[in-house]
């Protein structure tokens, strides 16, 4: 009885799935930000940054201080495209109808865990240094149990719309994974992103040809993986075509994390990893890992569960639940545990999602910051930006499309 007990548990925490977005530019799908009941970072459905103890226990309703993460980030953290497996020409949000997306056992929970939503037969071309969970596993092996995931062939999966879908689904499905959205005058559930209006010209961040720009993203609940940012000129449908054909290079060297009250950053250095030849789609593109780890709630189904036996993170914080070591050295979840968190009674109990450490899991205190280079040769004019996150841990993508002007390239600086 116990363990039953434990895996419909399990099954239960496993419909809280990844959620991230774009931050630097600020995108398309923060529109809603401007409303009032999404001012500060405050929202009364599912805050993306004033969350997991960020703002306190009040934090999602009274808002807090988000720092790099702007003005407010709206709903811009649930967009996105879900059932999308490696090798299928469709998401599962496009072929299921109205039936529930579910994973296989024993976490059926999970999108993806174990399943692939079409009968193709691509296999993983990921290099096994860039994976972010279940490292120690045989690969193939029945325990390998997020290979047809999104981050296991970057690329090769499908979305449903490149700048995300709102909500994860349209409004008449129940597919799962935490599939929710606050329907305004701006965007409602389903809504395709692609077709959210375009950010007034005087907002439009200004980038120049033949420069590197800073880019950043954050993450909500954390799924390791890894991403890629693409241009799409604003004139051209925004296709996922479109984006593929314009990838950008990263500046290898600086990725790094910054805490969004700006009093802390922590460079990867040696410690970012890197993707790219015919691992990837597009080929002969970058795309770079999620470098901060998950904490599970639970290794059910994967190698070496009872280093992880749950059913919670923060009532049995063992050091086997972190994915991978933290990168900054302050990080003490393996000896401390999840950083402190209530709830707005004030009493102790499970933030949202699986908790945080310093640099790890649910990380909603900073960005991800990387450098990418706007091509000399790109003809001047309005781009959209998009950002891809490939999902390991679920057959999900989350996606975020910003405005931007570019100007020719002149003499000046390469770096903005």
């Amino acid at each position: 009885v116990d363990m039953l007990a434990r895996i419909v548990l399990v099954s239960l925490v496993a419909l809280s799935e990844g959620h991230g977005a774009l931050y630097i530019p600020k995108p398309r799908n923060a529109m809603d930000s401007i409303l009032p009941e999404f001012a500060g970072g405050r929202s009364p459905i599912e805050p993306c940054t004033c969350t997991n103890g960020n703002g306190g226990p009040r934090g999602g309703s009274e808002g807090c201080d988000m720092g790099l993460r702007g003005d407010g980030d709206g709903q811009s953290c649930l967009w996105w495209s879900q059932g999308c497996s490696i090798g299928c020409e469709a998401c599962a949000t496009e072929t299921y109808g109205e039936h529930p997306c579910t994973g296989n056992a024993p976490q059926t929970g999970k999108i993806g865990f174990r399943k692939r939503y079409c009968n193709s037969t691509l296999e993983p071309t990921l290099p096994r240094h860039a994976w972010t969970l279940n490292l120690d596993v045989v690969e193939g092996s029945e325990e390998d149990s997020y290979r047809y995931n999104p981050w296991r062939a970057p690329g090769f999966a499908p979305v449903v719309d490149p700048c995300g879908q709102a909500g994860g689904e349209y409004g008449y499905q129940r597919l799962g994974g935490e599939s929710v959205f606050y329907n305004t005058t701006i965007a409602g559930k389903g809504m395709m992103g692609s077709t959210l209006p375009p950010t007034p010209p005087a907002n439009r961040t200004r980038w120049e040809a033949g420069t590197w720009v800073e880019v950043a993203w954050g993450v909500r609940y954390n799924h390791g993986g890894g991403y890629q940012y693409r241009l799409c000129p604003a004139n051209e449908p925004l296709t996922e075509e479109c984006f593929q054909r314009h990838p950008l290079e990263f500046d290898r060297t600086k990725q790094v994390l910054k805490w969004n009250n700006g009093t802390l950053e922590y460079p990867m250095g040696s410690k970012a990893i890197f993707v790219d030849g015919d691992a990837v789609r597009p080929e002969g593109s970058t795309w770079a890992r999620n470098p901060i780890p998950r904490i599970w709630d639970s290794k059910l189904g994967l190698h070496n569960p009872d280093a992880c036996p749950g059913p919670t993170t923060r009532e049995n914080p063992k050091p086997g639940c972190l994915a991978f070591p933290a990168p900054c050295p302050w990080d003490t979840y393996t000896t401390t545990g999840l950083l402190p968190c209530e709830h707005a009674s004030g009493t102790p109990g499970k933030c949202d999602g699986d908790g945080m450490g310093q640099c790890s899991s649910d990380w909603v205190v900073g960005v991800i910051s990387d450098h990418v280079f706007i091509p000399s040769n790109l003809a001047a004019g309005d781009y959209v930006l998009g950002w891809r996150w490939d999902c390991e841990e679920t057959a999900q993508i989350w996606q975020n499309c910003a405005d931007v002007t570019v100007s020719p390239k002149s003499a000046s600086s390469e770096y903005v």
